[in-house]
């Protein structure tokens, strides 16, 4: 007896100290690179900004004169950041939930199959493999106050880019477009993951299209739902591109958003701290607003 334990003690493997604090390190290791990518072009510069957020710069963005909060106090004492503020809401609630639904209505006509449904369904995607630059442009000869498509359509004069009650409603109609093809591909995901059975059991009730729709259809891809106005929100504020090119903030403040007024500080007035100000303040809300989501999670979501 005594020989076999001591023959079994032999032949369990002692790991050496060195050995041991490898196992430890080496998750950490995989992790290295992409940590490095990160810590470089996201984690540097985010806290660069929080840092120039309390400094006066020079034209080159170096920090020269410490401010204190007086950046931020600046921004909340002007009418214009609280009114780049409003519009900026605005467009997000247009956008996410236009987007959202927009999205819906597009998966829900492809959601079964039938001739020419592979094509239809190509170019309900096709927004996201389309650059936004492009989009705009594009987009800004349909909005033409003159000869462009829309006006002649509706045999209409309206400057639909120039005129404070439309330029906010062109813009995030061009946004929506663009957010709508990727809102289209998560929606037609979960979609196909409805069981068939639970619609076979509504008909045999006598539950007809749009009882099915909200009895069934939407809480069963509630979770797609609720991931897609996350990231329509988050995208929603982000916008930029098609807002440069196509109404530049104007006109006046009418699609002045956020992020815009962040550039304008810091590329045409030269004010990078108060640009970083902005910028650590636009964090700050789509942190708020995603914290407030996922605290609601539980009540509109079904698992």
């Amino acid at each position: 007896m005594q020989k076999q334990v001591s023959t079994a003690s032999k032949s369990v493997p002692h790991t050496s100290p060195g050995g041991r604090l490898y196992d430890k390190l080496e998750p950490y290791l995989f992790l290295l690179p992409a940590f490095s990518v990160f810590s470089v072009f996201l984690f540097y510069p985010f806290l660069r900004t929080i840092y120039l957020s309390f400094f006066l710069t020079d034209k080159f963005g170096n920090a020269k004169v410490f401010w204190g909060v007086r950046n931020y106090t600046d921004l909340f004492a002007s009418s214009s950041f609280w009114a780049s503020i409003s519009v900026t809401f605005q467009f997000v609630l247009i956008v996410a939930f236009g987007s959202l639904i927009v999205g819906m209505i597009t998966s829900l006509l492809t959601a079964r199959e039938y001739p020419g449904s592979t094509i239809i369904s190509a170019s309900y995607a096709m927004p996201v493999a389309i650059a936004s630059a492009a989009a705009s442009m594009a987009f800004r000869m349909v909005f033409h106050p003159t000869n462009g498509l829309l006006n002649i359509i509706f045999g209409t004069q309206i400057n639909w880019l120039g005129s404070p009650e439309w330029a906010l409603f062109s813009v995030s109609v061009v946004t929506i477009w663009l957010q709508s093809g990727i809102n289209f591909i998560f929606i037609s995901a979960g979609l196909r993951g409805v069981p068939d059975e639970l619609y076979e059991s509504a008909s045999i009730d006598g539950a007809g299209y749009f009882k099915k729709l909200f009895s069934i259809t939407i809480p069963s891809i509630s979770p797609t739902l609720f991931f897609q106005v996350i990231i329509n929100i988050i995208n929603a504020f982000q916008s930029f591109s098609q807002i440069r090119l196509l109404t530049q903030g104007g006109p006046g403040d009418a699609t002045n958003v956020i992020v815009y007024a962040i550039y304008r500080d810091a590329f045409f007035n030269f004010r990078f701290g108060t640009a970083a100000a902005r910028s650590i303040i636009l964090f700050l809300i789509i942190f708020i607003i995603t914290l407030i989501q996922f605290r609601f999670e539980k009540r509109s979501v079904h698992y």
